[in-house]
């Protein structure tokens, strides 16, 4: 439970206010309780209204001066969003329409923990005949469900006509997505629910950062797909050209399998882990790139998530609770936190993996200051030194020195 008390004043009138707080991991319903006093004085009142936005900045609902139970939950109260409540910091907006004297308020908020998480194999970059793939959307994901994926979002280069058919597709989720096919690069625009364009009606490039409000305003996420390909003339826009940073982006596919025998991946492996160094939190994943059937395997972007709905997964991607891999029973764990999460310790933690049907292989401890290879380990469990604001990440190698895992970071901050 979190107990927020305060006061409102009279010059607080016509203005917005806000409060923050936080949703712990495991939340199943999350209940909000409001008062504040006086609320009248004969025929004039105190006109204060609450409006609740989620770590994704989704709105959750209105708690309005006649409510009388507001709770957020997959069977929610009347004036609350129906939905599984996303963990992280989450945004109360006072709307204080009158003020005619000083009041005080109290905010309850109170959790119901009992929510699970489960990992869902995912394909995020895929094509149809919709753009210059050769699947039907129908034959895409009948070939994805065969190979044991949970997931699939749809990016068809600039096009969206495909998303007609996604609601015929059964036995596997499919989401809304597309690739951005600029001249200067290709961005991975996921669960946005229309098209967005990369330039105006009148043929003018819009600025990224322009196209990225965009993306946001519909809640979706925007990435870079294989940042450091060749470029043209041999792979025409795909380079990532831009002055914009990628690793400023939501996501970044460090891992394209039409690549991954080049040095390309690599290069963007290692701008990661560079990007990660300096204290920004990217995400990575993997991309299959998928235009029709192949003969090799490849990495999957696995996600840790309570239900398989599109919010779930894209909080998933955004905050970093993704493992590329070959199979989901990989595990990797920094004090029994997983990628994407935080841990608060002293100095040194306790970091465990193993790596399921794998098997022995090479495995790297990657941390902020650190590359420590470990030699060939089919489970992994010991202590190291962590800086006051580090993190963890682990890289294993199969045949050729090719990653068959790449987990996403555990942060660590030092505290008691």
């Amino acid at each position: 439970m979190i107990i927020i008390e305060g006061k409102l004043s009279t010059e607080d009138s016509k203005k917005l206010s806000f409060k923050e707080f936080d949703v712990p991991q495991d939340t199943s319903a999350l209940k909000i309780e409001f008062e504040y006093a006086p609320t009248s004085i004969g025929l004039i009142q105190n006109h204060v209204n609450l409006l609740i936005y989620d770590s994704m900045g989704r709105f959750m609902g209105r708690y309005d001066r006649g409510t009388k139970q507001f709770t957020i939950a997959e069977h929610a109260s009347v004036a609350a969003q129906r939905t599984l409540p996303l963990p992280g910091r989450w945004k109360i907006c006072f709307e204080n329409h009158y003020l005619f004297t000083d009041v005080n308020y109290k905010l309850i908020i109170e959790f119901e923990n009992n929510s699970k998480y489960r990992t869902y194999i995912g394909e995020l970059h895929t094509h149809t005949v919709h753009s210059d793939g050769t699947f039907t959307v129908k034959e895409l994901a009948d070939y994805l469900k065969e190979l044991g994926f949970d997931f699939f979002f749809l990016t068809d280069h600039s096009n969206v006509t495909g998303w007609r058919e996604i609601s015929t597709i059964k036995d596997i989720v499919c989401f809304q997505g597309q690739e951005l096919n600029t001249f200067n690069g290709h961005g991975l625009v996921l669960g946005c629910n229309t098209f967005i364009d990369w330039k105006n009606l009148d043929g003018q490039e819009k600025e990224i950062t322009q196209v990225m409000n965009e993306v946001h305003q519909q809640y979706g996420l925007m990435g870079v797909a294989h940042p450091f390909a060749l470029g043209d003339p041999l792979c025409v826009g795909c380079k990532w050209m831009y002055d914009f940073d990628p690793f400023k982006t939501d996501f970044v596919e460090v891992w394209n399998a039409d690549l991954s025998r080049t040095e390309l991946n690599f290069e963007a492996i290692g701008k990661w882990i560079e990007n990660l160094r300096k204290g920004r939190r990217i995400t990575a994943t993997a991309g299959r790139d998928l235009h029709k059937k192949s003969e090799i395997d490849w990495l999957k972007t696995v996600v840790f998530a309570r239900e398989l709905s599109l919010s779930e997964v894209l909080f998933a991607i955004k905050n970093g609770k993704v493992i590329l891999s070959y199979t989901d029973d990989v595990s990797f764990t920094v004090e029994d936190k997983t990628s994407g999460e935080t841990v608060i310790a002293k100095d040194k933690v306790k970091i465990k993996a193993s790596f399921g049907q794998l098997g022995q292989k090479n495995v790297i401890v990657i941390t902020k200051k650190t590359a420590k290879k470990l030699g060939e380990i089919g489970e992994l469990e010991m202590k190291i030194d962590m800086e006051p604001d580090d993190f963890a990440l682990l890289i294993v190698l199969g045949k050729d020195n090719l990653p068959l895992v790449i987990t996403n970071p555990v942060f660590v901050k030092r505290g008691d």
